[in-house]
Parts: structure tokens; C-alpha cells; sequence
């Protein structure tokens, strides 16, 4: 589990950032969301220990009712091995 270690930090930092806001910069979806809502998909789908982050969980689920998360981010894995046309 070493490797994945900066990872848990970040996410413990991302759930004291959200702990009073639905967004990262406040109540509403910013740039910011963006880039690091992005990695919350591959960080959820592999199979490892998390600490509890409550509220960057409750912040996923918004992310994942927008539906252009839903369209460009959700992409199962394998639709992106051996891809080299983007």
C-alpha cells in the first residue's frame, strides 16, 4: 500500500476542503472540480483500503449526477487500453 500513500493524503485533504462546501471553491462546479474530480473515478474503481472520507464521497456522487461527468469521465477502463487516438 506504500505506493498508493500520497493519494490517501490527498483525499484527507480534499475531505477538510469539502467539509463545508458541496464544491471545491464553494457552491457551485468550478475549473477546479474538474482535474481532480477526474482522478475520483480511478481512485474509487481500484481495489484498496481508504480511510473514511465522507465528504469527498458526497462530493463524487454530485459529480457523478452531472451528466457530462457521466459521459467523458466514467469510461470504462478497457475503451482506453491501447488507445492512441484521442
Amino acid at each position: 500500500m506504500p505506493r498508493f500513500e500520497p493519494a490517501l493524503g490527498i483525499s484527507n485533504l480534499l475531505d477538510r476542503i469539502l467539509a463545508d462546501r458541496p464544491f471545491l471553491c464553494g457552491d457551485n462546479l468550478t475549473l477546479a472540480d474538474i482535474p481532480a474530480g477526474t482522478s475520483l473515478y480511478r481512485y474509487f474503481g481500484i481495489d484498496i483500503e481508504r480511510p473514511p472520507v465522507p465528504n469527498v464521497e458526497a462530493w463524487y456522487r454530485r459529480l457523478q449526477e452531472r451528466p457530462a461527468y457521466r459521459e467523458h469521465i466514467i469510461v470504462p477502463f478497457g475503451e482506453l487500453y491501447g488507445r492512441l487516438d484521442y
